[in-house]
């Protein structure tokens, strides 16, 4: 499989007076998923519980819509040319 990889942008914590600095960050899905499964995950399985939901729901507890749910919050498109030169290189 495909490493995969997406970029986000968001203002940068210190700007200048003078203008403000955007920071691009790019981040593999193993990237995203050591910052952000386990605290997704344990939010997700919280939710699942306390609303008591029955016939299914748990399933959707997945690695792949922890990674799509990082980039709807974080508004990330996928990065195609970081993958095309990793898989060059």
């Amino acid at each position: 499989m495909t490493n995969r990889y997406w970029t986000t942008c968001y203002p940068a914590p210190h700007p200048t007076q003078d203008f403000d600095i955007d920071v691009w960050e790019t981040l593999s899905d193993k990237e995203i998923l050591d910052q952000y499964w386990e605290w997704w995950s344990g939010q997700m399985k919280r939710a699942y519980y306390e609303k008591r939901l029955h016939g299914g729901g748990l399933e959707l507890i997945t690695p792949e819509k922890c990674i799509e749910d990082w980039c709807i919050v974080h508004w990330a498109e996928r990065n195609y040319w970081r993958e095309m030169k990793e898989n060059i290189e």
